[in-house]
Parts: C-alpha cells; sequence; structure tokens
C-alpha cells in the first residue's frame, strides 16, 4: 500500500499557532488549497522538524494522521488536524550531515522546498531519519505484562527455544543456528571458543537466513503482542475453505493457498498467537536483535533490557512508557546469497534457573525432532529445505541423530486418511531382527472406513448415518518395536529403551514441523493406549512407539496449538483426529503386533497352551513310564535313561514310581485347571449375554419408576396407569426370564433338542435391538437339525453371533441391512451371514482367538467362546469358504458345522 508521507514545521517552543505536539497541527485557511490536497490521501506518516530560523533546526519526532482536517471553531480562519501514534526521537537529527548537505533536499530534490510548512518527502527519508533519531518504540500495556507472559505462555525455557526457531520457520529460512555460550554449570573452555565474550552468560544465540524484519514489521509486529500479521493467514484460510466447502469450488481455495506459499517463502506460516518473541524474555534478562532485510544495506538492531519492565512494589508502570530503542548499525555478519535474515542475543540469564547439561541434551533432541523423519511421501508440493541445529561449545559430543534410527523397528506401517475419515490405504510391514526365526511380512488394504470401528462417537445428526470428521486429512507413519531382547538388542539397547520411555508416543507435524510432540499426548494419554496396557499388558503402548502424524495447514486448520504451545486445543477436531489414529493403532498395528509375539513366544518355548492337549501329553507320558516299568531291563539299563534315579535296581523302581506319581498328579492338576478355564469361558459368554439384555433391562427399568414417579405425584391411579405399568411388569419379567437359559451351562446336563429352538432363543434376546436397527432377518431352513448337547451353550454360540452382526451392520445404510440364516439340515450345516463390510484381512488369521478384535472397545472373546463351546460337543465352527458362501450376501459369514455332534444319547456312547 503507498503511504503518504510529509513533512511538519513545528516550533517545540514559542509557537504562534494552537499547535499541541503529538496531539493537533494548526495550520492558517489562506493556505488550506494547498495544504489540503497534501492530507488527501490516508493514512500519513509524518516527521516533526522545528526549522533552524528560530529553533534548532532538528528532526524531533514521528507521527501518523488517519483523520481529515477540521475548521477551528475559535477562529474559522484556520485549520486543524488529529495527531496519532507520535514517538519523539531520543536523539533529534540535525537537518544538515557532516558535508554540511541539507538532509531533506538530499534525498528529496523535487519537492523540498523550505518556504513550505508543509511539504513532500520520500518513505525511505522518513525511515532513514527515524533510524537515525533512535526513534522511541513501545509496547501498550501494563509494563509487568511481557514478564507475565514470558512465564505464563511459554511452558518451558524448551519450548521458548522451539518457538524462536519456529519464527525462523515462518520467516522462509533455509536453517536455524541455536547456540549456547557461558553456561555456569558445565564445563569450563578457553574463553577463546565463545563468540560473544563482551556479554554477561548464559548467551543463547538464534540465527536463521529469512526474510529479516523491517522497521514496520518490529513496530507493528514483534512489538505488538497478540499482533495479527500472522493469524490474518489463517482466518483468511478459514473464511475461503468455508467458502469452497459451500460452492463447491475448491480450485480457487488451492488458488488462494498457493499464493500465500509464494507470499510466505514457500510455507504458511506456523505461528498463530503472536506470543512466542515473549520465549526472549523467558531466557535471559535482555536482548539485542540484528536483522536485516533484502533490500536494505545497513542492520537494524534492537536493545531490550527487561527489567526496565519491572516496577517496584506498589508503583504502576504503563508498557507503553518504556522506550525500546531501534536504529540502524552496518552489518556485523555475512548474511549469505539471500542477503538477509535475523539473529536474536539474549544474555543475562535469569534468577533461580540454570541450563545443565541433561537440560541442553533435552532441547538438541527437540531440535532434531523439530522437522519431520518421515515426510509425506504423497505430498504434492514439497516445503522448502529447513535444517536447525544447536551447538554448545561446551559440550563436546552432543548427539548429531537420534539413537532409535539405528534400531530397524520391528513393524513399520504407513496410511492416508481422507477428510471422510477413509483410509484410503495402508502398508504394514515386519520386519524382525536376524535373530528372530520368523519370515519377513507385508501386508496392504485400501479404502477401509475407520469410523467403523466407534460407531456411537461418529453417529451423525438430522438422518446422516456417520458424520464428517473436523480434523482433515492426514497421513500417518509409525515404527514400534518389541522391548525385550532379541527384539532390541547390542550396546545401545538400554538407551534406546530409555529414549522410548521418554519419547515414545505419536508427534503431530504441520507442514512438515512438529507442533504436538510425543511426549505430551502420552504424558495425558490421548489414545488411551495406557490405560489398555495397564488393564492389558499384553497390548500395545507408546513406549513401543515412534510415529508422526503429518498435517497440512490449509487442510487442519481447526487443529490449534495452545497458548502454552505445549499440546493442542482438545476442540471436536482434536477429539476426531484422536478417534482415527485409536482405530489405526488398535484395528491395524496392534493385531499383528500381538499375533507375531505369540507365534514367536509359542516358537521358541514350545509353549503348549490348550489344556486337552497338554492332559493328552501327560496321559502318554504315564503309558511310556508304565512301559519302561514292565518291559525294560531296569537292572542292565541298556540306554543309560535310569541313572538319575539310583545306583540299584530298588531305588530305579522307586524313582519310577514316584514319576508316576508326579505325572497323575499333574494330569488332576491339569483337569482342575479345564474346570476353571471351562467356568471362566461360562462367565464371559453369559456376562456378553446379560450385556444385551442389560441394555432392555434398563429401559424397561426406567419406564417403570417414571410410572411409578408419576403415579405418587398425580395420586390418581387411574386404570390406563395401572395397565401401563402391568405391561412394564411384564416385560421385565420377560427379559429377565429369557436369561436363565444361560447361567448355568457347566452344570447343564445335555438333552436331546432341535437347533431351531435355540437358533428362536436368540431371535428373541434380540428382537427389539433388530427392529431399532431395522434389520431384515431371513432364516432359510429346509429341515431342523436335530442334536444332543446343552441346549444353553448352542443358545450363547447364537447370540454371539446376533451380537456381531448387529454391530458391525450399524456401521452401513439402514436399506442394506440384512442378516440371514441357511439350516441345511442334509450336510448338519447352518450358515449365519451378514450383509455388512466383510472380515478385515488384519483380524483373519486370528478369529477365534482370545483377545483379537476389531470393535470399539475390543473383547475378543465372542468367537473365542463359539468354537470353545462347538468343539465341546464335538461340531466346529469357521469362516464360511467362498463355494458355500450364500451368494446374495457380501458381509461376513460363518459355518456352525453338526456333522459329528451326536443326534441321541446312544450316539454320544
Amino acid at each position: 500500500m503507498q503511504v503518504n508521507t510529509l513533512v511538519l514545521t513545528q516550533y517545540r517552543n514559542g509557537d504562534k499557532y494552537n499547535d499541541f505536539i503529538g496531539k493537533y497541527y494548526h495550520f492558517p485557511a489562506n493556505t488550506t488549497k494547498s495544504y489540503m490536497s497534501l492530507f488527501e490521501n490516508l493514512p500519513i506518516e509524518f516527521l516533526y522538524y522545528e526549522p533552524i530560523k528560530q529553533g534548532k533546526g532538528e528532526f524531533y519526532g514521528y507521527g501518523r494522521i488517519e483523520k481529515s482536517p477540521f475548521v477551528d471553531k475559535n477562529n474559522e480562519d484556520y485549520y486543524f488536524v488529529e495527531i496519532s501514534d507520535y514517538k519523539p526521537f531520543s536523539v533529534p537529527v540535525y537537518y544538515k550531515n557532516n558535508e554540511g548537505e541539507i538532509l531533506e533536499q538530499k534525498y528529496n530534490p523535487n519537492t523540498y522546498n523550505y518556504n513550505n510548512a508543509v511539504r513532500r518527502i520520500s518513505k525511505k527519508f522518513l525511515d532513514t531519519v527515524c533510524l537515525d533519531g533512535h526513534i522511541l518504540l513501545n509496547f501498550e500495556s501494563d509494563a509487568h505484562l511481557v514478564n507475565i507472559l514470558g512465564e505464563q505462555l511459554i511452558g518451558s525455557e524448551k519450548v521458548g527455544i522451539l518457538e524462536l526457531v519456529k519464527n525462523s520457520i515462518d520467516a522462509a529460512a533455509s536453517y536455524c543456528r541455536v547456540r549456547f555460550e557461558k553456561l555456569p554449570k558445565l564445563l569450563s573452555i578457553d574463553s577463546k571458543q565463545y563468540v560473544y565474550n563482551d556479554l554477561p552468560g548464559p548467551v543463547i544465540l538464534i540465527e536463521d537466513d529469512g526474510v529479516g524484519m523491517s522497521r514496520e514489521t518490529i513496530e507493528n509486529g514483534w512489538l505488538r503482542p497478540a499482533s495479527t500479521i500472522k493469524t490474518n493467514v489463517k482466518f483468511k484460510l478459514r473464511k475461503e475453505k468455508e467458502n469452497a466447502e459451500k460452492t463447491g469450488n475448491f480450485g480457487a481455495y488451492k488458488s488462494v493457498v498457493n499464493q500465500l506459499k509464494k507470499e510466505h517463502g514457500g510455507r504458511i506460516p506456523l505461528g498463530e498467537k503472536g506470543v512466542g518473541r515473549f520465549a526472549t524474555n523467558r531466557l535471559g534478562r535482555q536482548l539485542i536483535i540484528r536483522t536485516k532485510t533484502k533490500e536494505s544495506v545497513d542492520e537494524l538492531v534492537l536493545r531490550l533490557n527487561w527489567d526496565d519492565f519491572e516496577t517496584e512494589e506498589g508503583d504502576r508502570k504503563n508498557l507503553n512508557s518504556v522506550g525500546v530503542e531501534l536504529t540502524r548499525e552496518p552489518l556485523s555478519r555475512d548474511y549469505g546469497h539471500k542477503g538477509s535474515g535475523t539473529q536474536i542475543i539474549i544474555y543475562g540469564g535469569r534468577d533461580n534457573f540454570e541450563f545443565d547439561e541433561e537440560k541442553i541434551r533435552d532441547i538438541n533432541k527437540s531440535i532434531l525432532r523439530l522437522n519431520s523423519p518421515n515426510p509425506n511421501p504423497n505430498r504434492k508440493i514439497a516445503n522448502p529445505p529447513f535444517f536447525a541445529y544447536l551447538e554448545c561449545p561446551q559440550i563436546l559430543d552432543l548427539e548429531v541423530k537420534e539413537v532409535h534410527t539405528v534400531f530397524i523397528p520391528n513393524f513399520s506401517l504407513d496410511a492416508s486418511v481422507n477428510e471422510e475419515g477413509i483410509l484410503t490405504n495402508y502398508f504394514l510391514k515386519f520386519n524382525p531382527p536376524a535373530s528372530v526365526p520368523l519370515p519377513t511380512e507385508e501386508w496392504r488394504d485400501f479404502n477401509y472406513d475407520l469410523r467403523m470401528a466407534s460407531l456411537d462417537y461418529w453417529k451423525g445428526e438430522n438422518g446422516k448415518l456417520l458424520r464428517k470428521p473436523e480434523c482433515g486429512s492426514f497421513y500417518i507413519h509409525i515404527d514400534a518395536w518389541y522391548r525385550a531382547k532379541p527384539w532390541i538388542d547390542g550396546p545401545d539397547q538400554q538407551e534406546m529403551k530409555d529414549y522410548l520411555s521418554d519419547y515414545g508416543g505419536i508427534s503431530i507435524y504441520r507442514d512438515n514441523v512438529i507442533i504436538f510432540p510425543a511426549e505430551s499426548g502420552t504424558k495425558n494419554d490421548w489414545l488411551g493406549l495406557s490405560q489398555r496396557n495397564i488393564k492389558q499388558g499384553f497390548r500395545i503402548s507408546y513406549y513401543n512407539l515412534i510415529g508422526n502424524i503429518e498435517l497440512e495447514q490449509y487442510e487442519n486448520i481447526d487443529l490449534i496449538d495452545k497458548t502454552n504451545r505445549e499440546g493442542l486445543i482438545e476442540n471436536q477436531a482434536y477429539k476426531d483426529l484422536a478417534q482415527l489414529v485409536i482405530a489405526i493403532v488398535q484395528n491395524i498395528l496392534e493385531v499383528k503386533y500381538i499375533n507375531k509375539r505369540d507365534e514367536y513366544t509359542n516358537l521358541t518355548k514350545g509353549v503348549v497352551h490348550d489344556s486337552k492337549k497338554l492332559s493328552d501329553v501327560t496321559k502318554t507320558t504315564s503309558s511310556i513310564i508304565d512301559g519302561i516299568s514292565e518291559h525294560y531291563s531296569i537292572e542292565s539299563d541298556p540306554w543309560k535313561i535310569l541313572e538319575k534315579l539310583g545306583n540299584t535296581v530298588q531305588e530305579r523302581r522307586a524313582g519310577l514310581v514316584n514319576l508316576s506319581e508326579s505325572i497323575k498328579n499333574l494330569k488332576k492338576s491339569i483337569s482342575l485347571i479345564e474346570g476353571v478355564q471351562e467356568r471362566l469361558t461360562e462367565q464371559a459368554g453369559f456376562g456378553l449375554a446379560a450385556a444385551v439384555s442389560l441394555h432392555e433391562l434398563n429401559k424397561i427399568a426406567s419406564n417403570f419408576y417414571h410410572g411409578i414417579t408419576n403415579l405418587i405425584k398425580t395420586g390418581n391411579p387411574n386404570e390406563f396407569k395401572l395397565e401401563d405399568l402391568q405391561s412394564t411388569s411384564e416385560s421385565l419379567k420377560s427379559e429377565l426370564k429369557r436369561l436363565s437359559p444361560l447361567r448355568t451351562i457347566r452344570n447343564e446336563k445335555k438333552r436331546e433338542f432341535m437347533i431351531f429352538q435355540a437358533l428362536n432363543y436368540a431371535k428373541e434376546v434380540f428382537k427389539a435391538k433388530i427392529e431399532r436397527n431395522k434389520i431384515k432377518l431371513i432364516v432359510d431352513i429346509d429341515k431342523d437339525i436335530a442334536v444332543f448337547a446343552r441346549y444353553s451353550t448352542l443358545c450363547q454360540i447364537f447370540v454371539n453371533l446376533f451380537d456381531n452382526s448387529i454391530y458391525w451392520l450399524s456401521f452401513i445404510p439402514v436399506e442394506k441391512r440384512i442378516i440371514k440364516i441357511k439350516i441345511d439340515s442334509i450336510n448338519r450345516l447352518i450358515v449365519f451371514a451378514d450383509s455388512g463390510s466383510g472380515i478385515d484381512s488384519a483380524i483373519r488369521p486370528y478369529l477365534f482367538e482370545a483377545g483379537y478384535s476389531m470393535k470399539i472397545p475390543p473383547s475378543g472373546l465372542g468367537l473365542y467362546i463359539c468354537k470353545t463351546y462347538m468343539n465341546a460337543m464335538k461340531g466346529s465352527i469357521y469362516e464360511t469358504p467362498n463355494n458355500s458362501r450364500i451368494t446374495d450376501i457380501s458381509g461376513a459369514q460363518f459355518t456352525i458345522d453338526f456333522n459329528h455332534v451326536p443326534v441321541t444319547k446312544e450316539d454320544e456312547k
């Protein structure tokens, strides 16, 4: 924007006009015509000049005019113009230079006329005089505010350093150098190794090659708390995106994004609070800023002592009363091929705070992690390269890379999620170390709706089935390790485990720069992984992971930094992002993570988990011992297998007897364990079934309570209300009756019954839920199947299958919800099918194992119980093969096989 710049002549003392310096400028009407044209183009920046004729011949201040002149009511022969933002010079500038040249004439040869009290000047001349005059710039507010902001808005010294580094990124820098010097708690070294020997320590340098700052940027941006220079960009983006969503014109929105990136060196500014500058207050008592723009030949220098903002107890000091000196100086360093950049030098330290080696190393690790370790490979336009590094001559062995980069992850996951919450593609790789006897494996999948993992959370309003996430699209990469040998091994194994403990989790990066460190999320358990791991220790947790989420600022506007810069504001967008990441970790990564660990354990330790197999082993062992006692030559012991039992025949026979008794006792112990396992399975099954009825019981009890309450309040036991209560009581009795067959499975005797009877029972249990979810139920039966078994076990099998189907059908459109059951009496098979999303490939190998589930929250018991009960009745359950599937149903299908299940009591014998 073109700015109108003027000189206003004004004596500081004894002027004949009614001028008020810094408030109003007074001029006669007979010059109005010529002067009025000079005041037409607002706003105006001007210099105050005192003529040499009756004054000192000095430029002594700066001001702005934002309103047109108005008539002096006391004397219509004169006009006033209002002055705003007046700033005096700390060193008034004489109107001539050392060579005797008139400065104003030198810079403005075409407009200079000494006789005009108001005259035009160039912007360059105005700026030069302001800087040579050491113009006094100031904040506005209570002076102590800046110290409060430094303490409260910058959560820690590390956060303060990172904020200043992020400012370099916003300034389109290609590098940022962070240097610590003269730290009292660290190693003493030769002072020649210090750059700033003349400054009291500790000294902190933040240097970059960004665009630098002009006088206007310093005054209107850096010195103005919470200025809107950066937030205006985000406000514009948000408005343009809203318009694009309304009109469908996303091409226009992308054009705005590209233009903003072009204006900011290829990046969209990260800052949005306008408080990062107060990090300098947190880090030291004094500050020097040296900055240069590409166009400038000089270096602007701002010096600031934060102690000037302190007040004695009871005193008050306005923020804008504290002058902050800005001047220009010759270049103090080489600004490189860009010809621009900024140096922030913080020194003098703070009371009750010292940098030690541990803190410096922690800051160094955070700087190393500032840039994403795994940028989004699908990013269409890469951000300009940026590199930040830390120097501290008092620490000789600062890390140059993070320890986890040395250890190949056991699992690596890459996934892209679109704005609808659809996992458009993922790639998961299992890469065991050479010492683990398992092969490398890879898994891929496409178009997986992550919202299906938690229906209640994603249910939309106004009839919409699933609402759209507010977090926008993102890319995620996760590396995972088992925290034990041989998965993590070698001389640095403990350092790696410590690193996972301190920094494990999933960080969030915006435009390739960290905004949410993993440790912040881990501390607050933002994904609920710690709580799950405490309850079930075999599950994955943050200390197994190093991951990064990649966001594009223009696509994820609603994810907003907290004011203290330690995490994100927990708004709806944040919660939606967390839910989508939870679904990825639990439903994709954790399933394989648990399975591969179990596979390795079974392979290397030879553990048998099936109690029936253990019982068979003990039975076989007992037979072998009996065979040795009867048929083997105990006395000569030709194969030397009895030496440990004794030297004499008597000792060896006694040893075999004891061994035989031990095996028999072991068999009894296993039998007891089997009994406990059966009871636990029975109770778990009853719990799952009871959960279905509890929902209905809760509604019935609530209706009954409200009915009684209303009856008491009104005191009118009319017939309608009493009938209503009687009906509610019958419903309660009916629901409790339905639960009764599931309570005593283990003690229930086997009996002959028809399968349809158990199926019909399960239908009644879910009748209300099927109707409420508008599911079409089809039962295709040619002839019923007779079995001899425990009736309640088959009831529970059907209950679990209904429960699973209803859960997954709730994620698809109402009109497509179907459960179809086909009873094949000839082959003694039942196919139980639904039209849901089908069985995810990630869970397929572990369908019938305990603890594996894609539901949120997962139980992983339903199909395990089905398999256990079917095995107990000598039947089986499995995923229906392709050639036996019900052709018009595309979802999950299970076959329940009764081929070997007895029909009568005699068959069992």
